[in-house]
This record gives structure tokens, sequence and C-alpha cells, in this order.
């Protein structure tokens, strides 16, 4: 009879087990269905929603995103199944635990990895003054979210964590922003010491200015003075910059030599979309990170009977087909008469004309793709300087 009995609750213990696994999937598979469809790459934004079991066949989500109403349409997807949940999904950032969730980074150049170590995968840069999210900590890492919305981890030292409050005085503060590649910050005008360098694109408070040297302030509060020719007033440029095929190649022809460097997107060094999102970037334009990003904006341009129909600033995407999908791994900057820039080995011009010496056939070959961003502004992936919000 002790073995009849222990036999039939197996068998029950059995059963709800597996009912209360195939539950959960059929729940995970919902969440994950959901997810990719709100956030399709996890380059620009983060769903990582689980489930599990809770008390009484109850459903407990756990995870976090960056998304608020994916959080709502996962909760209202399930409950519509007759689901009983237990809601522990954050949303990032996680503004109930921490109030300085916004940041700026204080460096001239800060590199952006994969994970939090130093061993990781460095993915991208950002440039001082730059305004970021903090949507996570981890010891002496922060993860932050750039202006373009990509996603890297960063060294703490590297952003200046602020409130919304502190990052308000911050964008009513008057500020310039370096209109030369590289220079240095220096203690006192007489040049006798250095307190940091800058990158182009790097933005100050202004603190005073003479003809000479402009006294600005870092975000994490030094102070220190720069050559006034190598600074504008920010303001008055993201009002009036023109993103215009002359001041592209101008801008793309000050990059020339600088090495590539794998997630370089500074005028330190670059790889080929660091190259093109910071040559836009200096003319008013946020491009997204990657060459695969930036190839799904824009307006296309045919080239299939030639290359009359392309124009300087055009963004050329290299790569392979296969299935009639687009595998691009490779970008460059249109300049003009058949030549282009990009950053391959160093940031160099090449052309797509045999008869050039400059040619390379290998490119040519691979060209999947043509957009032209100029004069393009109600997409997604092409936001101007001026109508971004964290500026």
């Amino acid at each position: 009879m002790k073995n009849i009995m222990l036999a039939v609750c197996i068998i029950f213990l059995t059963a709800g087990c597996k009912s209360s696994h195939e539950k959960n999937s059929r729940a995970q598979t919902l969440i994950d269905s959901i997810s990719s469809r709100f956030i399709p790459d996890q380059r620009m934004g983060i769903a990582d929603v689980k489930v599990q079991s809770g008390e009484d066949g109850a459903l407990i989500l756990k995870g976090e995103t960056t998304d608020p109403y994916l959080k709502k349409v996962i909760i209202k997807a399930l409950s519509k199944k007759g689901n009983n949940l237990i809601d522990s999904i954050i949303i990032l950032p996680d503004t109930l635990r921490n109030n300085k969730y916004a940041g700026l980074v204080a460096l001239s150049a800060i590199n952006m990895r994969k994970k939090p170590d130093h061993r990781a995968e460095m993915v991208s840069q950002s440039v001082l003054g730059t305004p970021v999210r903090i949507l996570n900590r981890n010891e002496n890492w922060l993860m932050i979210q750039t202006p373009d919305n990509y996603i890297g981890w960063t060294e703490s030292s590297s952003v200046e964590s602020m409130s919304t409050a502190d990052m308000a005085i911050w964008k009513h503060s008057g500020r310039v922003i370096t209109v030369v590649n590289s220079g240095w910050i220096y203690a006192s005008p007489d040049e006798s010491e250095t307190i940091g360098d800058f990158t182009a694109g790097c933005i100050f408070v202004k603190k005073g200015d003479n003809k000479t040297y402009t006294k600005v302030g870092l975000p994490d509060g030094r102070e220190g003075y720069i050559s006034s020719k190598a600074v504008t007033d920010f303001n008055s440029w993201r009002a009036n910059v023109k993103c215009n095929e002359e001041n592209i190649v101008r801008t793309a022809s000050t990059f020339i030599g600088l090495p590539y460097l794998w997630g370089g997107s500074s005028s330190k060094a670059v790889d080929c979309s660091g190259f093109s999102q910071s040559v836009y970037y200096l003319n008013g334009i946020i491009l997204f990170r990657d060459a695969s990003l930036q190839a799904l904006h824009g307006l296309n341009v045919d080239f299939s009977s030639g290359y009359s129909q392309l124009k300087p600033g055009d963004l050329l995407f290299f790569g392979s087909k296969e299935n009639s999908k687009l595998h691009v791994t490779h970008v460059a900057v249109y300049k003009g008469d058949s030549e282009y820039f990009n950053s391959s080995g160093r940031v160099i011009i090449n052309s797509l004309d045999s008869t050039y010496s400059n040619y390379n056939g290998y490119r040519e070959k691979s060209l999947l793709a043509v957009k032209r961003i100029i004069g393009v502004y109600d997409d997604l992936g092409i936001v101007r300087v001026k109508s971004h919000p964290w500026y």
C-alpha cells in the first residue's frame, strides 16, 4: 500500500513539474518574441526578461529592459492568457535606486567595451562632454548609452555621474565645442603645464575667454585653457552648422592618415563606421554606430548602371549577399569622381574606377548599397544634434 501511495505521489509531482515547465516555456517563448520585435538589436537596447515559477502557479518575471513600453506589452500579453504574474522587471536606468543616472564623458575619448572587463572587446568610443545615460553599474564599471543609442561598458572614472537637475544646468550653460582634431588643455595660459587633451567634437562649459585662450570647465570640475582658435560657441554651432557635400568632404579630409582601431570613433583613431559617424557628427548629424546599422537608414541611391548618381557625402556599404540578405562589413564616405574615404589600416582614399592608381577591386566587387544622408532628417538613424534632447 505504501508503495502504491508513493507511486501515485511521484506521478502527480512529475505531472505537475512537467505542466509547470511547459507553462514557463510557453511564456518565455512569448516574451522572447515580443522582445525581439521591440528591441531587435541588443547593441541599442536591452531586453533581458526571464520567467520563473512562483507559488500557486504564479509566473515571476525577472530581468531588465530599457523600454518601459516593452514591459507593459509583455505583462498585458501574459495576463490575457490568464497567468497570475509577479512583476520583478527593472526598467533601465533604475531611477528609483539611483538619481544620478545621467552623465557626461570626462576624458578626451573613452573606450566602451562589450563587457565590464578590460579584456573584453572594445565596441565604441565617446568624446569629452558627450551626454550619456548610465544604465547599470558593476564595481568600477558603468554601462552607458550614448546619444546614438549605442550601449557599452566603460570605467566609472571616465564618466561624471549627474542628476537630471545637474544636466539641466549643463544644457543651459554657455558651452564651446572643439573644431580641430586634437590639442591640449593647459593649466594656465602660459602653457607650462597641461591637465589633459581634447579631440574633435568635445564639449566644454565656457568660463571666460580672450583673443588667445578660452577658459573651460570639464565635467569632473577641472578647469583649464584651450586655444580660442580651437573652439566655437556650441549653441551657435549646432544651430548653424551646415551638413553639405563640401563640408563632409572637408571634414573627412582632415582624418586622412589616422590609424585604424576596432571600435575607434574619435579623431584619435577610427574603424570604418566610427570614421563615417565622426565625420557626420562634426557636421551636426548623429548616425548610428556600426556599418550594419548605418546601412538601414538614408535614401537608397541606384548604382546599377554606374556611379554617376553618387554624390559627395553618400555612404558606400560593402560586404556579401546571401539568399537576398545583405551582410554589411565595411562603410566608406564618397568623395566624388569615383573616389571614397575609408578607414582600412588607416584613413585613405580609394577609387571605384579601375583606371585610377588607388583602385580597390575587392571593394568594388563587394559594394552592396549606397545611402544618401545629406538632406534626410526625418529618419530615426539620422538625427541632428540641435534636435537631440540630450544636448
